[in-house]
């Protein structure tokens, strides 16, 4: 079972859990990163005059955290200097953050993001996760290509909005389309399984982040990427999305359309996906 599958529903954008639900779901309080100490994430501020927090202009990195240490670590690393190289910001040494946050929680599963503004703050943030036990996603058709498409900015007004329409359509997130494509989640990658064949947007060709868990997931099972209309997803036999901390989250509908939630391949591949996190953890910093 994953600790951060709840049997209660949720709204499944990747933000802040309320604190009502946190207690009611046993989660940990969440903890910050800043200016060289750990503190409750609730007392962790940003300076007002930061551009970061004024603008939106900062990166971010989500990182899954699993029995107190992290995984993929160097990846996703790689992929905030990739980040920062694209608005030209400078990447501190920010594995302390990691290791000061990584001892004060312990032994536990949960969510890490290391955020890097305009102005110089570097902050961390690590907190427990808990998401439904399967999701279903509308479909938003929308312009999605812009000058840092694929890049990790803490800009992220549009994909909440994203989310908020398909929430007001009863379903739990979005799926990004743009002229009848499929891109990905306002958070998250999309995967779909169509002949016992896995599918998913291709990061090197369309205008979406690449997902370091479904590189990682590449490793274990045969994933065919490309560009795919949305009537390839909607024909499909079954769905599942994939993140830092939803590895093999089941997808029950999309739009009209219901799916066996989870599938046979989702399971397979959850597990597979499992197996291969806990063998390959990060060392402890």
């Amino acid at each position: 079972m994953f600790p951060w599958l709840a049997r209660g529903r949720r709204n499944c954008h990747d933000g802040p859990v309320d604190d009502t639900y946190r207690r009611a779901a046993g989660l940990p309080a969440p903890i910050a990163w800043m200016d060289g100490r750990v503190v409750p994430a609730s007392e962790a501020t940003v300076p007002l005059l930061d551009d970061g927090f004024l603008r939106g202009d900062a990166i971010f990195e989500g990182i899954m955290v699993r029995n107190g240490r992290t995984h993929a670590l160097d990846a996703h690393l790689a992929r905030l200097r990739r980040s920062a190289k694209a608005i030209g910001l400078r990447v501190p040494v920010v594995k302390r953050v990691v290791g000061d946050l990584l001892a004060a929680w312990g032994e536990r599963d949960g969510a890490m993001k290391l955020v890097l503004t305009r102005g110089g703050a570097v902050r961390g943030l690590l907190e427990g996760t808990s998401w439904p036990a399967s999701v279903a996603l509308q479909p938003i058709d929308m312009p999605w290509t812009s000058a840092l498409s694929g890049i990790k900015t803490l800009s992220y007004a549009v994909n909440m909005w994203a989310a908020r329409q398909a929430r007001e359509q009863n379903a739990d997130d979005a799926l990004i389309v743009s002229d009848g494509v499929v891109l990905e989640l306002p958070t998250a990658s999309i995967c779909w399984v169509a002949d016992g064949v896995v599918h998913s947007p291709d990061p090197t060709a369309l205008p979406i982040l690449e997902s370091v868990t479904l590189r990682e997931l590449q490793k274990v099972v045969d994933v065919k990427l490309g560009e795919f209309p949305l009537d390839d997803i909607l024909a499909a036999d079954e769905a599942f999305v994939v993140s830092a901390t939803r590895i093999g989250l089941p997808v029950h509908a999309v739009g009209d359309v219901e799916f066996p939630a989870p599938g046979t391949v989702t399971i397979a591949c959850r597990t597979a996906m499992m197996d291969h996190i806990d063998s390959t953890l990060d060392p402890l910093p």
